[in-house]
């Protein structure tokens, strides 16, 4: 009987976007005939490969010539704001400790009794495969799921409610952070009830839907430590940003500040990069403002979700990361243990 009852009460399953429609050059052409009746000029002979591979060189050229003001602009502008950025870093420190800002680390044994730790990964595993097909912004997704840990510490709410608030969380975020006011079309679908939540939402963080999130500092404390090639570089901001969004399934990581998750997601990404180096130093220290000892319980979480040991069952953000444009880093195998002398304080 209680199987029955909790059945009849379990939130319908998460729906996830449907595939992406195919463009009409991808559909098939059976007739080579305009609409007239007069026949329609046929497709031209295929390149050669010699050609072929002369206008792609003559196309990086145009490239690279068109990234060099680009780059200069860049590195201009960045030198610019160095002056600022002890400034910049305390403000967003400052921002980071707000109680109003920070979700409750045991809001499911105070406030919540009808959803569980595994619905929200669930959730959040879903608001991923949303995200990324609609290609909002990284951080529009991180705000989001801040956004339903805020409202869950203040409110409670039903399972089957729970998809609701997701969605709008989702939407509050890309109104905030987007340029495209075209993606926020994913809460159509829910666009009678979404009001009302959203207005719910709104209140329940008292407007305040700004502030850093472990992608904010990531980039920052990557900056840090660039060096190397251009397919190094890469490797470790995909593999970084691969752990920092399996980080969002996790709710042990809500009780950590984001800059914290951030420095523990850098580590374990060298570490898994360069398993035989101590993935800290002294550079990295003073960057970020952590040593080592003060990452070692998020550094374990975050190399638990990489090995699956957490949230197993949630397989958006690792199927995400195995597309080359990624670097395939969620394929990538990361020792089962990371040495106790990694650990150690970088002075010793």
């Amino acid at each position: 009987m209680e199987s029955k009852e909790n059945a009849a009460h379990s939130a319908p399953p998460l729906r996830r976007p449907r595939g992406k429609r195919k463009a009409l050059a991808d559909l098939p052409t059976s007739e080579w005939r305009n609409t007239s009746g007069g026949s329609a000029p046929r497709p031209s002979k295929p390149r050669t490969r010699s050609a072929a591979r002369a206008e792609a060189e003559a196309r990086k050229r145009r490239e690279a010539e068109d990234a060099g003001p680009r780059r200069q602009d860049a590195g201009a502008a960045q030198a610019a704001v160095v002056p600022y950025l002890g400034d910049i870093d305390r403000y967003l420190r400052s921002l980071e400790v707000e109680p109003l800002r920070r979700p409750g680390p045991d809001y499911f044994q105070k406030i919540q009794k009808n959803i569980s730790a595994k619905m929200r990964a669930v959730l959040v595993d879903w608001l991923v495969e949303v995200a990324d097909e609609f290609k909002l912004q990284a951080e529009t997704l991180y705000l989001a799921v801040s956004y339903v840990d805020r409202f869950l510490t203040m409110n409670v709410v039903a399972r089957d409610k729970l998809q609701l608030l997701g969605v709008t969380a989702l939407l509050v975020a890309a109104k905030y952070e987007e340029i495209d006011s075209s993606k926020t079309k994913f809460s159509v679908l829910y666009a009678t009830q979404v009001v009302k939540m959203e207005a719910d939402l709104l209140t329940s963080l008292n407007f305040q839907i700004g502030g850093p999130t472990v992608t904010t500092f990531l980039w920052r404390f990557i900056a840090s430590c660039r060096g190397g090639s251009r397919t190094s570089s890469e490797k470790l901001e995909s593999m970084c940003s691969y752990l920092a969004e399996l980080s969002l399934l996790d709710y042990d990581c809500i009780s950590y500040l984001p800059s914290v998750v951030a420095a523990a997601c850098l580590f374990v990404a060298r570490f898994t990069i360069r398993p035989k180096t101590h993935p800290w130093n002294l550079t990295l220290q003073h960057n970020t403002g952590y040593k080592v000892f003060d990452l070692q319980k998020s550094i374990i979480i975050i190399h638990e979700l990489q090995l699956s040991i957490r949230c197993p069952d949630q397989k958006a953000i690792r199927e995400k990361y195995q597309d080359p444009k990624f670097g395939c880093v969620s394929t990538m195998a990361s020792p089962q243990e990371i040495p106790a002398s990694f650990f150690e304080d970088c002075n010793k």
